[in-house]
């Protein structure tokens, strides 16, 4: 059962390690992007790669034990002696329970850092997006935390430091805990921006009133703001959250969700994150649960039908983790069922089938 877990895991994890390089194929052929920063892209994605292709493993090396019982008629006898399957595949169940709570620490310890690395060697591409393109970002408004952003024009042509940015026309908006008040906003003529961090030149800070009036200007030659907000280059530019969910632990996520819940913005998607952040990892123990029973249910029909039954779960699983995905982010369903649906129908499947088996 080890071997064909750790062969379905390499197979997913090359296919998706593939995919991933396909959709910065144009980036790094454009931009010559070296050898050296692609071989860290892939190190630092696998750690959550791995996450998502643990319910694949065992969901196949389970079906393949399972088959290879049957075919060489071990099932039969074992099952005469009247051991009930839930007896017979108990190794397989605490495998799949092992497996879910490893992914889980995968998820909020390894996961979280190597994200972190992912992004900042993604950044590091852009010293070389600055080299092949003049202008990055024009009249780009983004969002970061309780911030909105308003950048005229960022360039390259920061003498020193090819991965830092000359930007102008900075208007930056920091939303009140109240949201009935007016935002305090800061206005800079020009801005340098290296790693997330920013230092304004020629700044006004401007207060409102509950009113929306001005009452306190005040001028500043030079501002530093240590916000780790990223300008959207080489990310998505619709995203409102810094960085992926990924890299954020659960308890992370959760200040998350209470800053923006109290600044009165959406934070729904942050919720379903949260959500999926423990339902994927147990998911190999719904998949434990489910594919060494289709495997015995259909042994009948072929050497490889629980086999190939189990690819078909797979399959519809993670359609249906894409569908309540999707649901749970346009709010037709709450982030909680969003997340564990897949899990609780599955495992429900696989309770189900050893029932009217037995």
């Amino acid at each position: 059962m080890v071997l064909p877990f750790l062969a379905g895991i390499f197979a997913v994890i090359t296919m998706l390690v593939g995919n991933t390089l396909y959709a910065l194929l144009d980036q790094i052929l454009k931009n010559h992007i070296p050898l050296p920063i692609i071989c860290r892209l892939i190190v630092f994605n696998i750690p959550a790669l791995v996450v998502l292709t643990l319910p694949v493993g065992i969901a196949l090396s389970s079906a393949l034990a399972v088959n290879r019982l049957s075919r060489d008629s071990e099932l039969t006898p074992i099952r005469m002696s009247g051991t009930p399957l839930t007896r017979i595949f108990l190794p397989i169940y605490i495998f799949g329970a092992v497996l879910s709570v490893f992914s889980f620490w995968m998820s909020e310890q390894v996961v979280p850092r190597a994200q972190v690395q992912f992004q900042k060697t993604q950044s590091a591409m852009i010293g070389y997006a600055i080299t092949a393109s003049p202008t990055l970002v024009s009249n780009r408004v983004f969002n970061y935390q309780n911030y909105s952003f308003f950048v005229r024009e960022a360039t390259k042509g920061v003498p020193g430091n090819p991965n830092a940015l000359a930007v102008r026309g900075v208007m930056i908006y920091e939303n009140p805990e109240d949201i009935n008040s007016f935002p305090r906003f800061i206005t800079a003529e020009s801005a340098i921006y290296d790693n997330g961090n920013w230092t304004l030149n020629n700044v006004v800070v401007h207060m409102l009133d509950d009113a929306g009036f001005t009452t306190t200007e005040a001028r500043a030659s030079t501002m530093t703001l240590d916000l780790r907000a990223p300008i959207p280059v080489l990310s998505d530019p619709s995203s409102g959250f810094a960085g992926q969910p990924d890299q954020y632990t659960m308890a992370q996520l959760q200040e998350q969700i209470s800053v923006l819940k109290r600044t009165g913005l959406d934070a729904t998607s942050l919720e379903v994150a949260y959500q999926f952040k423990m339902a994927l990892p147990f998911l190999c123990f719904a998949f434990a649960l489910c594919s060494p029973a289709l495997a015995v249910r259909f042994a009948k029909t072929g050497s490889f039908m629980g086999v190939f039954l189990s690819i078909i779960m797979v399959f519809v699983a993670w359609n249906t983790l894409l569908l309540t995905k999707a649901l749970g982010l346009s709010g037709y369903v709450p982030p909680f069922f969003a997340a564990w649906t897949p899990d609780l129908v599955f495992a429900a499947v696989g309770v189900l089938v050893i029932w009217r088996t037995e």
